[in-house]
């Protein structure tokens, strides 16, 4: 094992340490009464990916939209989630599991990127150490603005996963990305310098847009730039005709958002996500891009891939996209903006200011540690909730459609065969119109043949009721009380003759 293998495994190994640690606690530590659902923030997006890990760790390779109870043709193909449902199978079947398990290998495989980019600019033992750990725990000014008052749903290096330790705790699908992201970097570049075939890059660019499509698309602008930026390297025309091989993965996308209309929430109108401000986005990049803006006219380290440059430029064009697309999902290809800041960051401080620049970077990574070892109650669910969804495991087909309320639809969606009617405000077919239709349906005054006629236009298989709510059905012998709880019901619903 080589010396630069040994310092970045021994940097993973304390990322993944200090990253999970509050998931055990957690899982330790419940309120009475409540269980740790595995997750912190993003619940309802979490249970979105738990839906499609699960179903991969019953075997599927291409899934459906379980917030879609209509009859469709399963469509749907991500590389992540169906690892993530393999280690899920091999770890027992929990997707939860599965989910941290890529979580684990994804920190792994992006500070292998991180270091192998530092190695290139010679970067050596304990200089390498030093920026790997700057890589992995850089933040920006979060931890300031919520000092000042900021809410945090604005500030984005508290709330959006921009920097590699927030992805690395929070979220397998940023992790992923950004590690899918630097590693098709990373081989286009070497490609371009002649030392390797074309098809490791392809390879890793097809699994980055069949994971996270939004940072293939940042690669493809920013590849198709550097051909004309560094034409005297290959000719541009033939560098950007490279592109194509990856062309099919973006006719899929095409194909399947036209074909199931269930998926136009990821399009973010249905969804009503919002962007922070751009004022906040300066600020959670100012401290790493100081850093840069200050030695980026000192002697360049060894360079000889242009991993500077490609860098910057990546940057450019995440920041072009995010002011200029026009669209609720234009932080989405801001992920990768604070690993490629960071990267700079440690690339260009030199070897002296590493050790402070990596105490400068790091507070907003701190607090967000200190947060989530004092989780909040939203985190953890009503231990009548998970005996609930254990009974779903076991008694659900693929396909069957359960409703529930939104909190319970949603882990219902995510870690059993079960379609939910309500729960993800993206991938629920008309969002709107079904929430109005699900209250509608738990309100006490609603006569029970409106509710009848609701279920059968749903198909719906299991219905669960407030405990004690059996007059909502109205005494219909379709429905058979299956489990009941102190906080709710679970009744199966006979097919209507």
């Amino acid at each position: 094992m080589t010396s630069r293998t040994r310092i970045t495994a021994a940097v993973a190994l304390a990322i993944v340490v200090i990253t999970t640690t509050p998931y055990v606690v957690a899982a330790l530590r419940p309120p009475d009464g409540a269980v740790f659902t595995g997750l912190f923030f993003y619940q309802d997006d979490m249970y979105q990916y738990l839906s499609f890990v699960e179903q991969s760790a019953r075997g599927e390779f291409v899934f459906s939209n379980k917030w879609d109870p209509r009859p469709h043709r399963p469509s749907v193909v991500n590389v992540e989630w169906w690892f993530a449902g393999v280690l899920a199978w091999i770890l027992g079947g929990s997707p939860v599991l599965g989910f941290h398990a890529l979580r684990i290998l994804a920190i792994a495989g992006l500070l292998a990127g991180a270091s192998r980019i530092l190695a290139g600019a010679g970067f050596e033992r304990w200089r390498l150490a030093l920026g790997l750990a700057l890589v992995a725990t850089a933040g920006g000014l979060g931890w300031l603005r919520l000092l000042a008052g900021a809410p945090g749903s604005q500030v984005p290096d508290i709330v959006s996963g921009m920097y590699p330790f927030h992805q690395s705790l929070m979220n397998a699908h940023f992790v992923v990305g950004t590690a899918l992201s630097m590693w098709t970097l990373i081989l286009h570049l070497e490609w371009r310098a002649g030392r390797r075939s074309r098809w490791a890059w392809v390879a890793t660019g097809w699994a980055l847009g069949l994971s996270r499509p939004y940072d293939l698309v940042t690669f493809c602008i920013a590849a198709f730039l550097l051909a004309w930026i560094r034409r005297r390297e290959r000719p541009p025309v033939a560098s950007c005709l490279e592109l194509a091989w990856l062309a099919p993965v973006f006719g899929y996308y095409a194909l399947l958002m036209r074909s199931q209309r269930g998926l136009g929430g990821w399009t973010g109108v249905q969804s009503g996500d919002l962007s922070p401000p751009l004022a906040e986005f300066a600020l959670a990049l100012l401290p790493a891009f100081a850093l840069v803006a200050a030695f980026w006219t000192r002697r360049a380290p060894d360079d000889a891939l242009g991993q500077r440059q490609a860098l910057l430029v990546w940057a450019a064009v995440v920041v072009a996209i995010y002011v200029g697309y026009p669209s609720p999902m234009a932080k989405q290809f801001a992920t990768t903006l604070g690993p490629v800041a960071a990267l700079l960051a440690a690339l260009l401080t030199p070897a002296r200011w590493l050790a402070p620049a990596l105490l400068a970077l790091c507070p907003t990574s701190v607090f967000l540690v200190w947060r989530v070892l004092h989780p909040f109650p939203t985190w953890f669910a009503p231990r009548d909730y998970v005996t609930a969804v254990i009974h779903l495991d076991d008694a659900c087909r693929p396909r069957d459609v359960a409703l529930a309320p939104t909190d319970l639809s949603l882990m219902i969606a995510g870690l059993t065969p079960c379609h939910s009617v309500l729960g993800h405000r993206g991938l629920t077919p008309a969002w709107p119109e079904a929430i109005a239709a699900g209250q509608r349906f738990y309100d006490p005054a609603t006569p029970p043949a409106w509710r009848w006629s609701y279920l059968d236009s749903l198909g719906a298989d299991y219905v669960l009721l407030p405990s004690g709510g059996a007059g909502l059905l109205g005494g219909d012998a379709r429905a058979v009380r299956r489990l009941s709880l102190p906080m709710l019901d679970v009744w199966a619903i006979a097919p209507p003759r």
